[in-house]
């Protein structure tokens, strides 16, 4: 057994070994963010694609040592090429950085072809291997234990929340208005655009105000992310901890999904319709759940225990392809792996590719996604029933995807402050037409968040939970009869229920305004600092 294993040891393995790691790692690292059927793919792949170099190589040098060591600076230098470029190289060009990386290979390789002995490479194998091997283990033992941690499933989720509402649909009325939570990702407040960026956004505020919206000046979010942020304003609380036995990021995506505003809805007769923008799990009590492909709208149906049994089985129940749901709230793993590759370059055909290859979901930040979601809310708004209609957009945040005329240009990561406004005048110049529309095909005075989530800075903030990433751009519309007197400081935990008072009487008692972060962001997000002394100053 020892000679087999010796004798193992003296082939060069860890080419293969070398390949793998970067994808296990990426994968234990979003392990609740993206699509795990994506990833044995993804490493089938990438040993075919060794394999194939390294019979290349040996076919070149003739010494299956020297062809090894060279497979292994491929694979290191394609799988890290992503990663160093946003580290040491942005916003620089990608197509330079790219032609550096693989001129630098060719010279290495033209230079180890050159060698006149090779014998250091056949004595250096068994320690790559070992070398290579050791850190294999180590990733999957970190694998396994962050597989432990995330399954914490013990009862289907239809235990855990209440049955879908039996109350009677009403029709919009002046009692009943129609609710629009309109959801513009990382959108910060005019006076932190003026102050910071020396931008001026008073034109699409003063529009608002046209409109019979109040603009609040001093918005503030009380979490610094999008998957604490959506629950706390959905629920009218905070979350300090988990006490489900769901793992913490499917807890908070369930919350945002099924809660206490959508059921106090339901309860008064409200249509529920939720529009999925790849941050909500499909929710069981909505009425209806949109998706957005390129092949048009999708309807999901899913009930309370069908999308528990989902979750733990990483589907959930649709009426055509099991694994589709899935899409709808985790992110593709062949594109987060392509981004941290020399794939970088060519990621935007290659998502165009994956995206034609099946009836898929729009990725989350395509532009597609964003125009199709204000022609749904459209035509939702001319609906005769009383709705609660939720939409997030993830604009203006990151990555640039339009022009300032609104013509889809390749992913921007990088862009620079003018590129960014140019976008944001397209954006703001929809989200316009998207309320005008709404106010124009209600029949009664409707009520409308138009809230950001949290703050940014040109759509991605320097560090999680900075100031930057808590101050928010928040305005509403409500019926003239109803009117909100807005508290100075204004967190977003309090936005329902100063809604709920105000249109439906409800006496909440308002919380304690509170700033919280997130060290170690959504690898542990009820690790939490409050940092309301630091940040939540009274305007």
């Amino acid at each position: 057994m020892f000679r087999t294993i010796g004798a193992l040891l003296q082939l060069p393995i860890y080419p293969w070994l070398v390949g793998v790691y970067p994808i296990l790692h990426l994968y234990s690292e979003n392990i609740e963010l993206v699509i795990d059927s994506e990833v044995m793919p993804s490493i089938l792949l990438l040993l075919f694609g060794t394999s194939m170099v390294f019979y290349l190589f040996n076919r070149m040098v003739g010494n299956e040592h020297l062809a090894g060591f060279i497979t292994s600076a491929c694979s290191i230098a394609f799988s890290l090429s992503g990663h160093i470029y946003v580290l040491v190289f942005m916003p620089k060009s990608l197509g330079i950085w790219t032609a550096m990386i693989l001129l630098g290979l060719a010279i290495i390789i033209f230079a180890l072809q050159r060698m006149r002995s090779h014998a250091f490479f056949a004595q250096a194998t068994p320690s790559f291997n070992l070398i290579a091997l050791a850190l294999l283990l180590i990733q999957l033992l970190s694998l396994a234990q962050v597989w432990v941690k995330s399954a914490k499933y013990v009862h289907i989720y239809a235990e855990n929340i209440p049955n879908t509402s039996q109350a009677s649909k009403v029709k919009d009325s002046p009692t009943r208005p129609d609710i629009y939570y309109i959801i513009p990702d990382g959108y910060p407040s005019d006076s932190w655009l003026q102050s910071t960026e020396n931008y001026d956004n008073s034109a699409f505020s003063k529009a608002l105000r046209d409109r019979g919206f109040t603009v609040i000046g001093h918005a503030r979010s009380n979490y610094a992310n999008t998957r604490m942020s959506l629950p706390s304003v959905l629920n009218m609380r905070y979350y300090p901890s988990n006490p489900s036995p769901y793992s913490d990021l499917d807890f908070l995506r369930l919350e945002a999904a099924n809660s206490e505003v959508a059921r106090l809805l339901a309860d008064m007769g409200y249509t529920y319709i939720q529009l999925l923008s790849g941050s909500f799990v499909p929710s069981p009590l909505a009425d209806i759940v949109r998706e957005f492909t390129p092949q048009g709208t999708v309807d999901i149906n899913v009930d309370n225990s069908a999308i528990s049994k989902g979750l733990l089985a990483g589907t959930l129940p649709f009426d055509a392809d099991p694994a589709y749901i899935e899409r709808s709230y985790k992110h593709s793993f062949f594109e987060a792996y392509a981004e941290t590759t020399i794939l970088r370059l060519v990621h935007s055909r290659l998502r165009h590719l994956l995206q034609a290859a099946r009836s898929i979901p729009y990725h989350t930040s395509a532009p597609e996604r964003f125009l199709d979601t204000i022609d749904e809310v459209v035509k939702i708004s001319g609906m005769p029933e009383a709705t609660f209609t939720i939409a997030h957009f993830l604009k203006p945040h990151q990555p640039v995807v339009f022009d300032e005329s609104g013509e889809p240009i390749p992913w921007n990561y990088e862009a620079s402050p003018d590129e960014f406004f140019a976008e944001l005048r397209f954006i703001n110049s929809k989200f316009l037409h998207l309320i005008d529309s709404i106010l124009g095909n209600s029949e009664h005075p409707p009520v409308i968040i138009f809230q950001a989530d949290h703050g940014s800075i040109l759509g991605d903030g320097p560090g999680e939970g900075r100031l930057t990433l808590f101050d928010i751009y928040a305005a509403y519309h409500l019926p003239a009869q109803h009117q909100i007197e807005f508290p100075k400081p204004f967190t977003a935990v309090n936005s329902f229920r100063l809604v709920m008072n105000a249109v439906f009487d409800s006496g909440y008692e308002l919380q304690t305004d509170r700033l919280i972060e997130h060290p170690q962001k959504y690898d542990a997000p009820f690790e939490q600092v409050d940092v309301t002394k630091e940040f939540l100053n009274d305007p």
